[in-house]
């Protein structure tokens, strides 16, 4: 459940970075292809599972204290008390959650992977939307 959880959390970065890839053709049209290369390069997957990986170890470890003064600031008294003193993120998540950085390591490079593709479908699609952003303004100057 908390590996769905947290492919789930990555969905919007991987969201975010196709939305802007369009504005990035649109400027720079060489960037997305760039992009593509450096997103499908096993070597830069490597360092970005390796590195998402052991921030999540890092997070897990992470104290719960802030999380439980912060319940308290917004009223959650009781859900705050029921947050064990000294207690981390880790044992917040359950016994589970020590696959977490691992399975980010494991599914991370294949994710970038589908990155790229998508990446270079835009650099394709790039005249699209080219005509979609001339439409736009077209649309948008006859309005006013």
């Amino acid at each position: 459940m908390y590996i769905r959880m947290v492919t789930a959390a990555m969905l919007p970065v991987a969201a975010l970075t196709l939305l802007a890839a369009p504005a990035l053709a649109r400027t720079h049209a060489p960037a997305s292809s760039e992009m593509t290369r450096q997103l499908e390069d096993p070597r830069t997957q490597t360092a970005a599972a390796n590195a998402l990986g052991s921030l999540m170890a890092i997070m897990l470890e992470m104290k719960a204290e802030p999380l439980i003064k912060a319940m308290d600031a917004m009223g959650e008294h009781d859900a705050a008390r029921r947050i064990p003193r000294g207690a981390t993120l880790g044992d917040l998540a359950g016994p589970d959650a020590r696959r977490i950085p691992g399975e980010v390591k494991r599914r991370v490079p294949g994710m970038m992977t589908a990155m790229g593709s998508m990446a270079g479908m835009f650099d394709q699609m790039l005249p699209q939307f080219e005509q979609i952003g001339a439409q736009f303004d077209r649309d948008m100057a006859a309005t006013n």
